[in-house]
């Protein structure tokens, strides 16, 4: 860019080119970069690439998304690489989700942070990048609270946004370290500046992912960070502009993205719970300045496609999570989605607590019954339905007491079976150990994602199947309930 006759670098990509030649350059993917921020500007584009390609960047063409096969309520991007949840926000009445984002690429790279807001947390509006790389880094993973303390000398209506700027990643970041920074929006979410107030320098070579929220009872911010193999830290900041680590925790196997948060069960019984990125959590006490565990790690999912979980702030009477999904580009212009949000609460199974995951109460407002005609309308002697591709499908179940100790289900060309007496269930030829004598089932199924959940949601497997599926198949013996439901957004 241009200004007063110097020139000032404000991003840098590293964008893939073709590595032929075409007689004619046909637009394939495009990319959408905001610069409205630039206006009275000029904007120079540098960099080593073929005259083609540098048509193909002049050219004011977007491709639009909208004929892109994709699942209808596990959001994805526009096109790109999608990774953490972000910043995830509650704030006047708009559910903001930002992530991890390539949008020139749909592998790893030129880590941004996508933005997308909703009001019902099932359906999802793209918005406008929000953080670029810069001098310091590519910008990773972190969270955003509302600044109703009116902190920083910005006013109380502010959003505060706390990432790592990883240094050393980008050619511009050369030797630079991983801090800690800050951004705010007076915009309500839309518009973010970077500022350097309250920067958290260098802990461990890598440090990153701070999720912050305020501590009441201790009066004060607490951060939550990731410094290397399995050690994380906890910091507190009366004002946000100086850290004080008070606890340093070190959890077998777990791995970045932490989140501290409390959680309740039905009579208002409360714990917190410890979270990283592989959905390893414990449950213990925490007093403002040290998380005591009580020992225990427990998974909250049977296997590992979602992943970096983050709950929202500004919701004060829940705990909603949102996972990020590592499934594959499919030869489509996007990778990866995320899971549909869930509730996080206590739940008391055989006398120990464990975390409880059903899906969000918005769902209900959704779903339609389908009639139980519909669903018998294949074999006399199977559940059968089917619907278009473009619809997300509900399914509930209570298994019956007697029959066959294996319940099978057909999902598309996707083989699921339970069996009771041994505790495994199978998906697509892997089996998972979830105990033996399970009852309740809850499919959820969109596109090419299916996520199910077993006894009373405490169980919580997500997958990606083999083609977008369009029927589910069953026999009815093997059932004491069974019903459907279609989303309607």
């Amino acid at each position: 860019m241009e200004e007063d006759s110097r020139e000032i670098k404000i991003m840098e990509f590293m964008i893939p080119q073709e590595m032929e030649e075409k007689e004619e350059s046909a637009i394939d993917y495009s990319v959408r970069l905001p610069v409205k921020q630039f206006t009275g500007k000029t904007l120079l584009l540098k960099g080593d690439f073929k005259e083609s390609f540098a048509e193909g960047i002049f050219n004011d063409t977007f491709l639009s998304a909208a004929s892109l096969r994709r699942p209808s309520i596990h959001f994805t991007a526009e096109r790109g690489w999608i990774n953490d949840p972000n910043g995830l926000i509650f704030h006047n009445g708009i559910y903001h989700l930002y992530y991890q984002y390539n949008p020139c690429n749909t592998e790893w790279n030129n880590m941004c942070w996508g933005h997308a807001i909703s009001r019902d947390l099932l359906f999802w509006e793209h918005q406008d990048l929000v953080l670029m790389p810069d001098s310091e880094g590519m910008m990773f993973s972190g969270s955003a609270i509302s600044n109703g303390r009116g902190m920083l000398g910005l006013p109380e209506d502010a959003i505060l946004y706390f990432y790592t700027a990883a240094g050393g990643v980008t050619k511009w970041s050369k030797e630079k370290p991983f801090t800690q920074k800050l951004a705010y929006s007076l915009d309500g979410g839309y518009t973010l500046t970077k500022t350097e107030a309250g920067k958290l320098n260098t802990i461990a070579k890598e440090n990153r992912d701070p999720k912050v929220f305020w501590h009441e009872e201790s009066g004060a911010y607490i951060m939550s960070l990731w410094l290397e193999g399995n050690e994380f830290a906890l910091l507190r900041s009366k004002e946000l502009l100086n850290w004080e680590l008070t606890d340093r925790l070190n959890f077998e196997g777990a791995w970045e993205c932490p989140d501290l948060f409390q959680v309740k069960d039905e009579e208002g019984h409360k714990l917190w719970v410890f979270w990283c990125a592989d959905g390893y959590y414990y449950l213990g006490t925490f007093d403002g300045y040290h998380f005591t565990s009580e020992g225990i790690r427990h998974h909250a999912y049977i296997n590992t496609l979602p992943y970096a979980a983050q709950t929202f702030s500004g919701i004060s009477d829940r705990v909603v999570s949102v996972s990020w999904l590592r499934t594959t580009a499919r030869k489509e212009l996007y990778t990866g989605a995320m899971g549909v949000p869930r509730e996080l609460k206590l739940f008391w199974n055989q006398g120990q607590p464990v975390l409880a995951q059903p899906l969000v109460r918005e769902l209900s407002a959704c779903v339609k019954e389908v009639d139980g005609d519909l669903i018998k309308k294949g074999l006399p002697e199977e559940y059968h339905y089917q619907w278009e591709a473009a619809q997300a499908v509900l399914v509930e179940m209570l298994l019956g007491c007697n029959g066959e100790a294996v319940t099978e289900w057909m999902i598309g060309k996707d083989r699921i079976s339970y069996d009771k007496d041994s505790g495994l269930l199978m998906v697509m030829g892997v089996e998972y150990a979830i105990g033996a004598g399970l009852k309740d089932f809850t499919f959820l199924l969109d596109d090419v994602i299916f996520e199910v959940t077993a006894n009373h949601d405490i169980i919580l497997g997500i997958f990606e199947l083999t083609e977008p599926v369009t029927s589910i198949s069953a026999k009815p013996e093997q059932f004491k309930e069974y019903r459907v439901y279609q989303l309607e957004g």
